[in-house]
């Protein structure tokens, strides 16, 4: 049976890592986070998912590796949610089913045909509540290896606030690890829609990521350093 891959993390990136790397997922639009800190209206988080960013204002493959090398370092850009939202996803012995902390990590996937993508390694998955509001930047101690044309996805085991809707457009797409009839909460209610909706972590597995959804984006980022 296949081992998830996992890279360690060092630490908080100095910028010297960035620098001598292409940037993924690097746009002209500035988006912000939806969660605020004094309300939670138009709180929106993104919870038990692999998911990667297909388009930003029309332009795809903005996560697509155009060379081999290694990813040194990913960012997330965080909303920093009330109490009240916080207690609500799960933390602070919340209820939901999401879990007691937000996580990250980042993911390469590998497309194959009909909407499945094979995961090919990952970093750690993090807790990242210390990083409400903030925008930290993880540098990876084992760099990820990423082939041309693989994909870097984010990952979140529970639920994680960096998702934006305000100003997003038709344009803005994301896919998420999700089968087509399991793509949003219906009248089968939470416990079927958490039942049905998982990360995908075990590397060498095949998983269909068929749900697209619109109008939003998954703050994240990416450092690729090409091979020499």
């Amino acid at each position: 049976m296949a081992v998830l891959v996992l890279a360690v993390v060092a630490g908080i990136a100095t910028s010297a890592v960035a620098e001598r790397s292409k940037q993924l997922g690097k746009t002209r639009q500035k988006a912000q986070p939806a969660c605020k800190p004094r309300t939670d209206a138009g709180c929106q988080i993104t919870g038990q998912v692999t998911g990667f960013q297909r388009s930003v204002d029309g332009k795809a493959n903005l996560f697509k590796a155009q060379s081999s090398g290694r990813i040194v370092a990913w960012s997330v850009s965080l909303g920093k949610p009330s109490k009240d939202a916080r207690e609500a996803f799960g933390e602070a012995g919340g209820t939901n089913e999401f879990g007691p902390n937000p996580t990250a990590g980042i993911s390469i996937l590998r497309k194959k045909s009909n909407g499945e993508f094979r995961l090919m390694r990952a970093s750690p998955i993090l807790k990242v509540q210390s990083y409400y509001g903030e925008k930290p930047l993880f540098t990876l101690r084992d760099p990820l290896r990423i082939k041309k044309g693989n994909i870097v996805a984010l990952t979140t085991a529970t639920w994680l606030p960096a998702f934006s809707v305000k100003g997003q457009t038709r344009d803005d797409v994301w896919v998420g690890s999700r089968t087509k009839k399991n793509c949003d909460i219906t009248d089968r209610g939470l416990d079927y829609f958490f039942a049905h909706t998982k990360p995908h972590r075990k590397a060498g597995t095949d998983r269909k990521y068929k749900c697209a959804y619109t109008r939003a984006r998954i703050l994240y980022w990416a450092y690729l350093a090409p091979n020499r």
